[in-house]
C-alpha cells in the first residue's frame, strides 16, 4: 500500500520524443483536384524543436503537436495544427486561389429552417476537406447564419441535441455572391 501511494505521488518524468512518423500532406484546390509541387513548412509547438520544410509530399518527423503552413504558386497559402501521435500521418489541406488585390469576403452559409418548433436547433457545417466549419443557432423564426467561412464544400447538418435531422452538401465559391442560401423544410415524422 505504501508503494502505490509513493507511485501516486511521483512526479511524470518525460524523456525526448524519439517516435517518428511518416508524414504526407495532400493539396488540394477547391474542386477537390491535387495540387503539384507545394511546399510544406512544419513547426513545432513544443519547445527546442526544428522547423521542417520540404517540397516533397512525404517526410518522417518525431511525434508531436505542430503548425502546419503550405503553399503553391498560385494559391494563398494555408494553416493548421496538426498533431502526429501514430506511425503514419496523412493531412488533407484545401488552398484558396490567391487574389491580386483584396482578397474576397469570407463565405457565408445562411437561410430558414421551416419546422415545427422542436425545441433549440442547431446548424453545422463541416469542412470535406480539410478542417473547417462552423454552427449557428436556429432563431425563434427559423433563421440562421455560419459567417466567416473558407471556400469550400460542407456537409451541413441540422441537429437538435445529438441527433441529426437533415444534412446536405453545400459548395461556396467566391464567384458571384459569398453566401449561399438555403431552405430546409423538416417534416414532423408519423
Amino acid at each position: 500500500m505504501i508503494s502505490t501511494a509513493v507511485l501516486l505521488l511521483g512526479e511524470c518524468i518525460e524523456r525526448p520524443e524519439t517516435r517518428q512518423s511518416k508524414l504526407e500532406v495532400i493539396a488540394t484546390d477547391l474542386t477537390g483536384a491535387q495540387i503539384p509541387d507545394v511546399e510544406v513548412e512544419l513547426t513545432p509547438l513544443s519547445n527546442g524543436g526544428s522547423i521542417v520544410k520540404t517540397n516533397w509530399r512525404g517526410a518522417r518527423v518525431l511525434y508531436g503537436e505542430y503548425q502546419l503552413r503550405v503553399y503553391a504558386r498560385g494559391f494563398a497559402h494555408a494553416r493548421r495544427g496538426i498533431r502526429i501521435y501514430q506511425p503514419e500521418t496523412v493531412v488533407r489541406i484545401e488552398l484558396q486561389v490567391g487574389s491580386i488585390g483584396c482578397p474576397p469576403p469570407p463565405a457565408e452559409i445562411g437561410g430558414l429552417v421551416k419546422h415545427d418548433n422542436r425545441g433549440e436547433l442547431w446548424v453545422k457545417a463541416v469542412a470535406v476537406r480539410g478542417i473547417d466549419g462552423g454552427e449557428a443557432r436556429v432563431s425563434g423564426s427559423g433563421y440562421f447564419l455560419i459567417s466567416g467561412l473558407e471556400y469550400s464544400t460542407y456537409v451541413v447538418m441540422v441537429m437538435q441535441g445529438e441527433s441529426v435531422l437533415h444534412e446536405q452538401v453545400v459548395k461556396t465559391y467566391p464567384i458571384g455572391s459569398s453566401s449561399s442560401k438555403l431552405e430546409i423544410e423538416l417534416t414532423a415524422k408519423r
